[in-house]
C-alpha cells in the first residue's frame, strides 16, 4: 500500500549502509575521452580495478572515471572503498594526505594499486556492436580536496552515504590520477601530473546556470555491460565554497562515482565537460534524496593546481540563466516554527503569497515568516494567515500576506496559467529541499498526468519543496502548486520523481475574487468537499492517503 507523503521539512534521522565489498573484487571504472588529437571525442571509455589476488568468482565492483587521455583517466576516491581497509599501507597513504597538497603514490605502493582500463571504442555501423580495448595502469597520484572536505563536513554533516566508516567518509573529497602505462612504467613527477590535470581543466567552464541541461556518463553498479550509459537532467544547483559541488537531477548508480558530468548548452551540439560524479546515493534526515552531487571540476582543478580562475571558457547559457532568474524572483522560503516550505509570490501590491496547509501546521502557536532572500541577511519578515485548508483536506493551500512595504522590490509575482494543461508538458519545479540557507532547487521533469484537480509531474521533489511551482519551460507560466509525493505506507520507500500539485486553473479564481474584495471569506473555496476530488487526492481506492 501507499501514501501521499506532504513536503514541508521537518527533521528526522536515518543511518543507512551497505555491506562492504571483499578484497578480492573486480572494480569497473566507466570513462569518456575528454581530449587526444588521435582519438573521437565520441568514443567510450571504461577502466577495471583489478587486485591482483582476484577472485573470478567474485562479481565486480567499483566506479567509474574520465580519460584525459590516452595515458591519463581521472576518478573518485570510491575506487578504493573495497581495499582500503584491507591494506595498511594503503590506508595509511590516504589518511596522512595534506588537504590540498598533490601527494605521489610511493614506488613501493604502485603494485598495490593496479588499474585494467578498458575502453570502448566507437560503435561499428555495420553491426552495432563496440569494440574493447583493454590496457594495464596505476594510481600515481591523489589529492585531498579542502573545498570538497568543508562542504562534506558542513553542509552534509547531518547527512546519511552508504557506507560511513572513517576509511569511506576520508575517500569522499578525494581525487586519483591513474596512467595508463601498458609497457612503460617509468617514474612519473609531479610537473607531468600537473601537465595532465592542466589539459582537463582547459576544458571545464568558468561558470554553472541553474537550469541547463546536463548529461552524466557511467558504468552503473560497475558492471561493463552497461559501459558508456548516459542518464540526463538539469543542473539543480551549486552548493559549497567556489560553487565546488554541482547537485543535479539526472540519475546516477552506485558505481556511477568519478563518471563524467557534462553540460549541453542550447547554442551548442558538443558536450563540456564540467563535473564528476562523488556521491549517487545519500539521506538527508531520513529521506532519501533523488539528485546527484557532482565535483564542479573547475574550483577543485584550480585548488589543486594554485591557479587563478583566468581565461576560463564562459558557457553563461542566458536561456537558462533568465528562466532561473524569474524562477528565483517568485519563490520565498516560509518558515513556521521549526518547519519550512516554499512559497509563491502572487500579487505583490498587496504583499500576498501562496504556500502548503502542512507548511504552516503549527500557527498560530508558531510564527509564520517569510526569507524573501536566503542569501540576503535581514530578508525575513512576519507574516499574516488569511486562510489555510483544515488538515488533511484537498487541496493543502494556505494563504499568506504581509505589509507591502516588507516586499522585497527584487521579486517578481509568477503569472498563473489558465490554458489546459497537457500531458508530456516540460516543466521545472523550484523550492527549497535540504537547506534553507542556500538558493533554491530547480529539477526539471513532464506533466504525466493532468486533471482538473491534480496534476502529476516527474519533477525531483524533495521536503522543503511543498509550496513550490510547477512551472511551464514553454511559457514560463505556474502549472500547479507542488504538495506532495508519494510514500510507501511503512514509511520505507520514497518515491520524489511522483510528485503531485494543485492547478493553476484550481486557484486562480478564488484568488481573482480575493485580491479584487479583499474578502478572505472567498478563499474557502481552496477547502473541496467535492467527493471525488477527495477521492483521487486520497488515490482511492488502490492506495492510501495522508497529506
Amino acid at each position: 500500500m501507499w501514501q501521499l507523503r506532504s513536503l514541508r521539512e521537518y527533521p528526522r534521522c536515518l543511518i543507512a549502509q551497505l555491506s562492504p565489498p571483499c578484497c578480492k573484487t573486480r572494480c569497473y571504472l566507466g570513462c569518456n575521452s575528454i581530449v587526444g588529437k588521435d582519438e573521437k571525442h565520441s568514443e567510450q571509455r571504461t577502466v577495471l580495478h583489478s587486485p591482483i589476488d582476484k577472485d573470478p568468482l567474485t562479481p565486480p565492483r567499483g566506479c567509474s572515471g574520465i580519460s584525459i587521455s590516452k595515458e591519463w583517466i581521472l576518478t573518485h576516491g570510491a575506487a578504493l572503498d573495497s581495499i582500503i581497509d584491507k591494506s595498511r599501507v594503503i590506508s595509511s597513504f590516504i589518511m596522512n594526505m595534506i588537504p590540498g597538497e598533490l601527494s605521489m603514490v610511493p614506488r613501493e605502493l604502485t603494485s598495490k594499486l593496479k588499474f585494467r582500463a578498458y575502453r570502448e571504442l566507437a560503435i561499428d555501423d555495420e553491426s552495432r556492436r563496440s569494440a574493447i580495448q583493454e590496457h594495464d595502469g596505476t594510481i600515481v597520484a591523489a589529492w585531498w580536496c579542502p573545498l570538497l572536505k568543508k562542504a562534506f563536513d558542513e553542509f552534509f554533516k547531518t547527512w546519511s552515504f552508504p557506507k560511513s566508516t572513517e576509511f569511506d567518509r576520508s575517500l569522499r573529497p578525494i581525487f586519483l590520477l591513474i596512467r595508463i602505462y601498458d609497457s612503460d612504467e617509468s617514474v612519473v613527477e609531479i610537473p607531468t601530473v600537473e601537465q595532465a590535470l592542466s589539459c582537463l581543466l582547459d576544458q571545464t567552464p568558468r561558470n554553472h546556470t541553474r537550469g541547463s541541461s546536463v548529461e552524466i556518463e557511467s558504468t552503473p553498479f560497475s558492471n561493463p555491460v552497461f559501459i558508456g550509459s548516459i542518464a540526463r537532467g538539469v543542473i539543480s544547483n551549486v552548493i559549497g565554497d567556489e560553487d565546488c559541488i554541482i547537485t543535479t537531477d539526472a540519475y546516477a548508480f552506485p558505481g556511477g562515482e568519478g563518471g563524467p558530468v557534462y553540460v549541453i548548452p542550447t547554442n551548442c551540439k558538443s558536450r563540456i565537460i564540467s563535473g564528476m560524479v562523488i556521491a549517487p546515493l545519500s539521506w538527508c534526515r531520513g529521506e532519501w534524496v533523488d539528485y546527484t552531487f557532482a565535483a564542479n571540476l573547475t574550483p577543485c582543478l584550480l585548488n589543486i593546481l594554485r591557479k587563478k580562475d583566468l581565461s576560463r571558457p564562459s558557457i553563461m547559457d542566458h536561456a537558462y540563466y533568465e528562466d532561473a532568474d524569474a524562477l528565483d524572483r517568485g519563490v520565498v522560503l516560509v518558515r513556521c516554527g521549526i518547519n519550512w516550505g516554499t512559497g509563491v509570490l502572487v500579487d505583490k501590491d498587496t504583499g500576498t503569497f501562496l504556500t502548503c496547509s502542512h507548511v504552516v501546521a503549527e500557527a498560530p502557536e508558531r510564527e509564520i515568516s517569510i526569507v524573501m532572500r536566503t542569501n540576503e541577511p535581514n530578508s525575513r519578515v512576519n507574516a499574516k494567515l488569511l486562510y489555510r485548508t483544515p488538515e488533511n483536506q484537498p487541496y493543502d493551500i494556505a494563504v499568506l500576506k504581509v505589509d507591502s512595504q516588507d516586499v522585497d522590490p527584487w521579486l517578481r509575482p509568477i503569472r498563473l496559467s489558465d490554458a489546459p494543461i497537457l500531458k508530456g508538458e516540460p516543466v521545472v519545479s523550484i523550492g527549497f529541499p535540504f537547506s534553507s540557507t542556500i538558493r533554491p532547487t530547480i529539477s526539471g521533469g513532464v506533466v504525466s498526468k493532468s486533471m482538473d484537480c491534480a496534476l502529476l509531474t516527474t519533477c525531483c521533489v524533495q521536503s522543503g519543496t511543498s509550496g513550490g511551482p510547477i512551472v511551464s519551460r514553454v511559457t514560463g507560466d505556474m502549472l500547479g502548486i507542488v504538495v506532495c509525493n508519494v510514500v510507501s505506507s511503512d514509511g520505507n520507500v520514497l518515491y520524489p520523481r511522483m510528485s503531485l500539485a494543485v492547478p493553476a486553473t484550481t486557484l486562480s479564481g478564488p484568488l481573482r475574487e480575493y485580491l479584487r474584495t479583499d474578502n478572505p471569506d472567498v478563499l474557502r473555496t481552496f477547502t473541496s468537499s467535492d467527493a471525488v476530488v477527495r477521492k483521487i487526492w486520497d488515490f482511492y481506492p488502490f492506495l492510501l492517503s495522508k497529506l
